[in-house]
């Protein structure tokens, strides 16, 4: 369990569950790490991260490009195997989509795909959020 505040990135935008995660070769010896951050997202369907930290650390491409909608817009989405963690928990291997900076920009997207397997709890008043 942890528990984690929420961020303020600038003034003119509502704080965000912002949260510490590594990025890993999916089963590659040896792996290549990177450490990032990542916004909690329940308004998204899956997992989106940045193409440039998925060629970083070798994640898999496991499927074709597929177009998603993105802010209201739609996006070119190529699917890939990578291995993250974040807190104690760890995926050897998680499927998320890798996308353009200029469509999700430079952070992590955690969709429904991977906050459904916990619980977690976003307490808005105290702008702190926990995972179980």
């Amino acid at each position: 369990m942890g528990t984690h505040q929420y961020t303020f990135l600038t003034a003119d935008i509502p704080p965000i569950p912002l949260l510490s995660v590594q990025l890993a070769t999916p089963g590659i010896e040896p792996r290549r790490t990177i450490d990032t951050q990542a916004i909690l997202d329940t308004g998204s369907d899956c997992t989106l991260i940045p193409l440039p930290l998925l060629m970083q650390v070798n994640a898999r491409i496991i499927g074709r490009s597929i177009r998603i909608p993105v802010a209201g817009e739609k996006a070119i989405a190529i699917p890939h195997l990578v291995g993250l963690q974040f807190d104690q928990y760890r995926f050897a291997g998680v499927e998320v989509f890798g996308c353009s900076i200029n469509d999700i920009g430079e952070l992590l997207i955690i969709g429904r795909d991977v906050m459904n397997q916990y619980r977690i709890e976003f307490d808005g008043q105290s702008l702190t959020f926990t995972i179980f």
